[in-house]
């Protein structure tokens, strides 16, 4: 009896916490688990609520895996004014977090946008003499050992170049991928003249605007583009660091239209891929095909061909938008947003004949818009270990999951 009442007893509490989270409660019911994967997994964590790394288009792993970026902060909101998050790095093995560095050039979807700049140095943004910047920081030497007057969006693999642009602009317009340090009244304009896309030497520590946003506009522009709001984003260079592709977005009445554009590394602009669709995350197979989703003629990822702006469709099974990573020329590693019903989230790999989801998350209502936990799938160089931020009832979590079984 005394057994009975215990578990009835427990069961009842069970039930109270449920009630408590509303309908988070309900669907933890349904799914029975905040996680679900077959695949072995680990959790990197820290003494603040919020552990993450940012976006998908980045390794947040070192050359042997030993290390792996990430920042964390205290803050539990969307960002209107500047906010401190800590930069550091996990020891894969001992999860022991190193704190190196605190910053305010950081949002809840890109981070701060650190990237390794060699085995053990790497790269991020912050304030470098009261603007935007960036530095290096040495994990053998435990310093800093280069400072730049400018905060880098992609940079090339040889360390020469970098790409920029108004990270206060990009806040405004796209809250969740830029910065509120520096926000001015200009940035809020529909065009600014002397603003768009910079290329970054970072041998001189010098940069320049080598794509006006008003010479972006009237590249083939249409009556859309008239009278509308523009702004950048999404800048990553080709495999062959000659050529990057950007994309430029503009609002009209409510509408926000996107197209994605090719440019050399002189800032000329080789080709625009649509000129008005939906378009969304993105990922170069190679440096003739580029994978995109998008709604061009059939809502799904289109594999573009840059030689002669052909596309096909790349899975016609797979008609959710994620954030696509190519782990060999037949499969890609992408995930989905959360259900608006379930709020369940998946780690997919995907074919040209299917696709099989490997995890499936639990994303809180909690997160939401600016405020969002996209699970931003990256691997590392072996594309072995894929790294993901998660949401939880406690904050966002690092996660590692090991392709080794998928």
């Amino acid at each position: 009896e005394h057994a009975q009442c215990f578990i009835i007893y427990m069961f009842r509490g069970i039930l109270r916490a449920l009630k408590n989270l509303g309908n988070d409660g309900i669907r933890i019911l349904k799914i029975r688990s905040l996680i679900i994967t077959k695949l072995k997994y680990e959790i990197f964590e820290t003494k603040y609520r919020h552990t993450f790394f940012g976006y998908y288009d980045k390794n947040p792993f070192n050359v042997d895996s030993t290390k792996i970026l990430a920042i964390a902060t205290n803050h539990d909101d969307i960002l209107t004014i500047p906010k401190i998050a800590v930069v550091g790095f996990f020891d894969t093995k001992s999860k022991e977090f190193t704190e190196v560095d605190e910053t305010t050039t950081w949002c809840w979807q890109q981070g701060c946008r650190s990237m390794w700049f060699d085995e053990e140095s790497f790269i991020y943004n912050k304030i470098v003499e009261n603007d935007y910047g960036s530095v290096v920081y040495d994990t053998n030497k435990s310093k800093v050992v280069k400072s730049f007057n400018f905060p880098i969006y992609d940079k090339t693999s040889d360390n020469k170049f970098a790409l920029s642009l108004n990270f206060s602009r990009l806040q405004h317009f796209r809250p969740g991928y830029g910065y509120c340090d520096f926000l001015k009244e200009s940035d809020k304009k529909k065009v600014l003249i002397d603003d768009g896309i910079y290329l970054c030497d970072l041998e001189k520590n010098t940069k320049e605007l080598i794509i006006p946003l008003s010479d972006i506009i009237k590249k083939d522009s249409n009556d859309s583009m008239n009278d509308a709001y523009h702004y950048i984003n999404h800048l990553k260079f080709s495999p062959d660091n000659a050529s990057f592709l950007f994309y430029h977005f503009w609002v009209k009445d409510n509408k926000r239209y996107t197209r994605a554009v090719l440019a050399d590394i002189y800032g000329e602009i080789i080709s625009i891929l649509d000129n008005n669709s939906f378009m969304s995350h993105y990922a170069f197979k190679n440096l003739n095909n580029l994978l995109i989703y998008t709604k061009i003629e059939q809502e799904g990822y289109h594999l573009f061909n840059l030689n002669n702006g052909t596309s096909a469709i790349f899975c016609k099974r797979l008609r959710q938008d994620g954030h696509p990573t190519y782990l060999n020329k037949d499969t890609v590693l992408t995930d989905t947003y959360p259900n608006r019903f379930t709020r369940e989230q998946h780690v997919i790999l995907a074919k040209k004949d299917g696709y099989r989801s490997v995890a499936k998350i639990y994303s809180p209502v909690k997160y939401s818009g600016e405020f969002r936990c996209d699970l931003h799938p990256r691997t590392d160089a072996n594309k072995t270990k894929v790294s993901i931020d998660i949401p939880t009832f406690n904050g966002r979590k690092l996660m590692v999951l090991s392709l080794n079984d998928a």
